[in-house]
């Protein structure tokens, strides 16, 4: 099957201008047409059997299934495994990384060494008896020193043994076009990306987790890269007879096109690791509903080995703050040649001296959009914005202040880029595979509000490339919305409720997406060291009923930033480890002291997991059952959906090792907001898939809880089909980020045995927090 051009009809876009761009399309399905990137999990899975797998693609020789047989055999696996975590023997009684953990010993150990027996002082909320929480030893899972109370846990960390086990792989879930990086690269045609995701299987559990490799190979520079571009055009007769083709058959013949087209002449440049380093539970991190850090490195080949490289346009924020000189380097530069105009389109490579940049970096969740730990730039220029008088902003296209400027220069860097219309700290989630996923641990939209905007943009742009024309050298601010390329400037659409947004879109960038009509931008987040630039939409009238829909924002508050480091043990690897000290002190209510009051929502307070509360009321049993939806269509999906939240005894479930099938046994529904790719959900939150409701058993949907039914129907009465088709519309339910199972570190099973290395302690005269 290598010899398709009998089969196929390849054509080229040649003198055809771009199409008006509808802003809607199916991520998780092939279109004819240009492809920009391909997601679907099974012809993901024929590429993977066909020279992409992990191993191959970063210079291995053979496929490799497990992390095991990886790190056995082949070397640059083990590079990229080592620099994460030398191999570390673990307290045989815990199961836990030593007590005493030399300098030097990889990423995860290093953190772990760092915030060890760090005091974290300061209230977090009215159960915080302690006025603070002394963190003792850090956890590799939900497992040990797991206390279910109201005083929180030990914060839970990557456990490294997955880059070295016999139950975890690394799933090929995405291939992404991206020749528009021939504008951070004029001596290449740009790239194509290969993303990759730790997943594993292990007995009856199976989950991903939120660790991504992204492996990244460049075509070469010739005089036209037309060529290139017009290799990803793919005819509606050739997507009709990928798809007509019988089981895995059209996968195989879609994975051997792309071989012969698309990946033809691509060289290895590097890969790019982004993953979740260490989680701090809710019960802990009462104000944020948790908090999150992730990690970044780059890869390259020096010396026959991968070794970390410095990141793309992130500082070292350490090294400046102690050198200075550096920084003003850096605006001299920045006033050099076409570098403004560059930085104005979002374009910028800094590269003027290496020691200006770091290898390593970390950004932060919870309500990232504000916090200068995911703004280096920010904070290198607090106190020193002087330095950049001068600038003359009347000549720039987009940018209007220095502020704007600094924003910009943020939001190229690894941790700005990440934190800004992202989802928990990433870009592209992939599809969940059925193989390493339960129903109850399943993400609707496998991209962020970002990557979906960024289709448009991308594929615009090599539309242009491949008919030989002149594209928009613009990249838009990362939050910014989907917009329509075929004009002369991107026409943005309306940015709906929940989505992030500019607090003053005239001050600071010329043309910035707005609300949509009847919301206002929100400050809903600001920060006492200066106030923000994003807010987040919400309606413009507090008492108007439609407020009274599930998902809405609660609370407003204030961020209160701790930035001291220990003196005790060294200088940390990156200026913002100890981020996690940040204070989230409350305001009051969004809806305002005048507003009427909720008549049929409630909302809940930080301390259950949803950042910033959210409003949310019960389902009737029609509700439950879809009675409504069997024809329901995304133009015309309702705001709120009965679905489930968090559940009665939540956190038993993250203990259990597979969490997915104890909480079908403890389904506890509501009406939460609908998501789909055009409306995501807000920041902090992720889009859900519908799970079988119709399938649990009947006893663990009947479940009471003092003395009541926890809902209101059976599952015998709801509809299934109606189901399927919300899902088949891409459908699905906004819940916060971290009550879906494969979007955390902690409760997953052991990497080493497969099974739960441990049973909870469960304290009785405190509650067990669940959502309700």
């Amino acid at each position: 099957m290598k010899n398709l051009k009998g089969f196929l009809m390849v054509f080229s876009l040649a003198g055809t201008p771009a199409a008006a761009a509808t802003l809607d399309f199916d991520w998780r399905r092939d279109h004819a047409g240009l492809i920009v990137q391909v997601m679907d999990a099974r012809d993901l899975d024929a590429l993977e059997s066909s020279g992409m797998s992990f191993g191959e693609a970063i210079g291995g020789s053979q496929r490799l299934k497990s992390t095991q047989e990886l790190y056995a055999k082949n070397p640059f696996f083990k590079q990229i495994a080592t620099q994460i975590s030398q191999p570390l023997t673990h307290d045989p009684k815990t199961d836990q990384l030593p007590s005493v953990i030399p300098p030097g010993m990889g990423d995860i150990p290093e953190m772990v060494r760092f915030i060890r027996n760090f005091d974290d002082k300061g209230s977090r909320g009215d159960k915080d008896t302690k006025g603070g929480f002394f963190i003792q030893s850090l956890s590799n899972n939900s497992q040990y020193p797991y206390r279910i109370e109201n005083d929180g846990d030990e914060p839970r960390h990557f456990d490294a043994r997955w880059l070295n086990s016999a139950h975890a792989q690394m799933k090929l879930i995405a291939v992404v076009n991206r020749m528009d990086r021939v504008d951070f690269d004029p001596a290449t045609c740009g790239e194509v990306r290969f993303v990759y995701r730790l997943s594993y299987a292990a007995g009856n559990a199976g989950s991903s987790l939120p660790f991504f490799a992204n492996v990244v190979m460049r075509y070469p520079k010739i005089e036209s890269c037309r060529g290139f571009a017009q290799r990803w055009s793919v005819s509606p007769k050739a997507i009709a007879n990928f798809r007509r083709a019988k089981g895995a058959k059209g996968a195989v013949m879609f994975a051997d096109w792309l071989h012969e087209n698309a990946f033809k002449g691509l060289v290895f440049k590097q890969v790019e690791l982004n993953f979740q380093s260490l989680r701090f539970t809710s019960g802990y991190m009462h104000d944020f509903g948790g908090q999150a850090m992730y990690m970044q490195r780059i890869f390259r080949l020096q010396g026959g080995s991968l070794v970390p490289v410095k990141l793309e346009n992130t500082p070292d924020v350490l090294k400046i703050e102690k050198s200075p000189e550096l920084l003003k380097k850096f605006v001299t530069y920045l006033k050099q040649g076409q570098n403004l105009s560059l930085l104005d389109e979002g374009r910028l490579n800094i590269d003027f001296d290496p020691e200006f940049l770091t290898d390593f970096s970390v950004s932060w969740s919870t309500l990232g959009r504000v916090r200068s730990a995911n703004k280096p730039y920010q904070r290198l220029f607090e106190g020193k914005k002087e330095l950049l008088n001068g600038i003359d902003f009347a000549k720039l296209k987009h940018l209007k202040s220095a502020d704007a400027l600094i924003e910009r220069l943020d939001n190229l860097t690894c941790m700005g880029c990440h934190q800004s219309g992202g989802t928990a700290g990433f870009h592209l989630l992939g599809q969940a595979h059925p193989d390493f996923s339960h129903g109850f641990n399943r993400q609707e939209l496998g991209l962020s509000p970002h990557a979906f905007a960024e289709k448009f943009r991308r594929e615009a742009y090599v539309e242009k490339i491949a008919a030989g024309q002149e594209p928009s050298r613009l990249r838009p601010h990362s939050s910014f919305s989907e917009a329509d390329w075929s004009g002369a400037t991107p026409a943005y659409a309306k940015l709906k409720r929940g989505s992030l947004c500019l607090l003053d879109t005239g001050a600071h960038f010329t043309g910035a997406p707005s609300c949509e009509d009847g919301s206002v931008c929100r400050a809903t987040v600001t920060r006492t060291d200066g106030p923000p630039l994003f807010g987040e939409c919400t309606l413009a009238v507090t008492n108007d009923a439609r407020e009274n829909l599930a998902g809405a924002v609660c609370w407003e508050g204030t961020i209160e930033e701790r930035r001291a480091i220990p003196g005790d043990r060294g200088t940390p690897p990156s200026y913002n480890l100890f981020a996690f000290q940040d204070k989230w002190k409350m305001r009051g209510s969004v809806r305002g002291a005048k507003a009427v009051a909720l008549k049929t929502h409630t909302c809940v307070l930080p301390q259950s997991g949803a950042p910033l509360g959210r409003q949310s009321r019960a389902c009737t049993a029609a509700e439950e059952n879809f009675t409504a939806l069997s024809e329901v269509r995304r133009d015309t999906a309702p705001m709120e959906i009965c679905a489930n939240q968090g559940g009665n005894g939540f956190d038993i479930c993250a203990a259990t090792g597979d969490s997915g099938a104890c909480l079908e046994s403890r389904v506890v529904r509501a009406m939460l907001d609908t998501c789909y790719a055009g409306r995501f959900c807000r920041e902090d939150y992720i889009c859900q898939k519908f799970p079988d409701y119709h399938r649990i058993k009947a006893a663990d949907y009947g479940k009471k809880k003092n003395g009541k039914p926890v809902n209101q129907s059976s599952p015998d009465k709801i509809a299934g089909g109606a189901i399927e088709h919300v899902r088949d519309q891409g459908i699905g339910f906004c819940v916060p980020t971290y009550f879906l199972f494969n979007m955390r570190v902690d409760g997953h099973p052991s990497p080493v045995t497969g099974k739960p290395p441990g049973e909870p302690v469960v304290d009785r005269k405190q509650p067990v927090r669940g959502y309700r």
